[in-house]
């Protein structure tokens, strides 16, 4: 069969048959009834735009990379930042292992497949890691009819059934089939169905078969995988690799549905690199912030607006920056992560409007300071942007200042700190005064 054509478009483009070189391939396109119920899902989950035109397809990219399989084309989405760098990024962001650097060493440019492979490549060696230490037991109560006594018998059944060659017996059965261990087997089997290498989609199955052949198949939702991360305790610790990689495929992975027979389903997988680029911040300020300052994350107010009418009985508005620093208690700053290429992307009216509202919402020496972080790559250097909110008829003001993160420096180790709130001014140095006897404390 021949593979379909690969078209590559970076996140926050757009590309459309007019565009030199890439649209060649979205010319005369058209959208087939599955291609068309996988992009309905796709667009209300993903910053993904699909537009059939008279000419053939414009596609629109936010801030998500990854893969788009349709019956006529690929579409991959590259990022901005070095593959090898994107993989420490999301591996920082996440809490995970060095498994995801040491295992996969290429490049968008050079690679075959796209971001869900090396995704699902440490997926499956995170679980044979598992495997080789022996998949973790557990026991599991059963009750059941056995020819050979285990546990506790129960009495009451066997008085009202007499004469069978088996006892109803109450016991603890030590077994791997459990949710935890399930839900590994479901993650391998989804990871298997969304690559885009054919060998690895094949590894993942036979694994899944391998490993958990006997264990009981269970569809694969996000509260159940949300239930096993946060019940993780000392003894299965070391499944958290294996189910945050399960839920980073879960979350960004599709399926289509209807597809005709004997052909490779319709699929994409797409991670919003706002969400990594977010954490990742997190993460990398609560390490290295000064001793004297405190982060607060997500802080969500619901004090700021207040209805005076209400008929329709709506829940308050609330307000949630994605970061407010303080010293010594003291709100000195308010930060807000977007990942967007300042370079291309100047702040939007909507954004404005936004930071303004945070740094009047909360007491903070003037003129307030709201921080724009947004991401550098290699090569990018940052352009001095401050605004000034001081409008005539009020008279607090705010100053929204762009801040750009360097963050491919940060990854690899060429910058070794970076901090983006000022430091506290130092006391000013007072030279010693010489006081007459009168002047001393306590003198008459």
């Amino acid at each position: 069969m021949t593979p379909p054509p690969v078209l590559q478009v970076r996140e926050w483009s757009t590309t459309t048959p007019e565009t030199p070189g890439a649209g060649a391939l979205l010319r005369d396109v058209r959208l087939s009834a599955a291609d068309r119920e996988l992009i309905a899902e796709l667009e209300g989950r993903a910053s993904l735009r699909f537009t059939e035109l008279r000419s053939g397809l414009s596609v629109s990219v936010g801030p998500h990379i990854g893969t788009v399989n349709l019956s006529s084309m690929r579409l991959v989405i590259l990022p901005k930042l070095r593959l090898g760098n994107l993989m420490r990024m999301v591996a920082y962001a996440f809490d995970l292992s060095d498994l995801l650097v040491t295992e996969t060493r290429t490049t968008y440019e050079s690679a075959e497949h796209g971001l869900i492979d090396l995704l699902g490549l440490s997926l499956l060696r995170a679980i044979e890691r598992i495997v080789r230490g022996g998949l973790l037991p557990t026991y599991q109560s059963r009750n059941e009819d056995i020819a050979t006594p285990r546990g506790r018998l129960d009495l009451r059944h066997i008085a009202t059934h007499p004469r069978r060659a088996t006892l109803r017996c109450t016991y603890d059965d030590l077994t791997v089939d459990h949710e935890l261990n399930q839900v590994l087997a479901a993650g391998l089997r989804l990871a298997g169905s969304v690559m885009d290498s054919r060998d690895l989609r094949l590894d993942l199955a036979r694994s899944a078969d391998r490993f958990f052949g006997d264990l009981e198949r269970r569809p694969l939702t996000t509260d159940w995988l949300e239930a096993m991360l946060s019940g993780l305790d000392r003894r299965s610790s070391h499944y958290r690799t294996a189910l945050t990689l399960i839920a980073l495929i879960h979350h960004g992975a599709r399926l289509g549905e209807h597809i005709e027979a004997g052909a490779m389903p319709l699929s994409s997988f797409t991670l919003n690199m706002n969400m990594v680029f977010e954490r990742f911040l997190g993460h990398y300020l609560s390490e290295h912030c000064p001793d004297d300052v405190r982060i607060g994350m997500q802080d969500v107010r619901s004090d700021v607006f207040s209805y005076i009418e209400n008929a329709g009985g709506w829940n308050h508005p609330t307000i949630r920056p994605d970061f407010v620093f303080r010293r010594r208690k003291q709100v000195v700053a308010v930060a807000d992560a977007k990942y967007k290429n300042r370079h291309e992307n100047p702040p939007s009216s909507a954004e404005l409007y936004q930071l303004t509202t945070y740094g009047l919402a909360y007491a903070m020496p003037e003129s307030r300071e709201v921080l724009l972080l947004h991401p550098l790559a290699r090569g990018e250097f940052e352009r001095a942007t401050t605004l000034l909110f001081a409008p005539s008829a009020a008279g607090q003001q705010v100053r929204i200042r762009l801040v750009g993160v360097p963050v491919d420096d940060l990854l690899d180790g060429t910058v070794k700190r970076w901090w983006p709130v000022p430091a506290a001014p130092s006391a000013a140095v007072v030279p010693p005064r010489v006081v007459s006897g009168a002047d001393q404390i306590g003198a008459r």
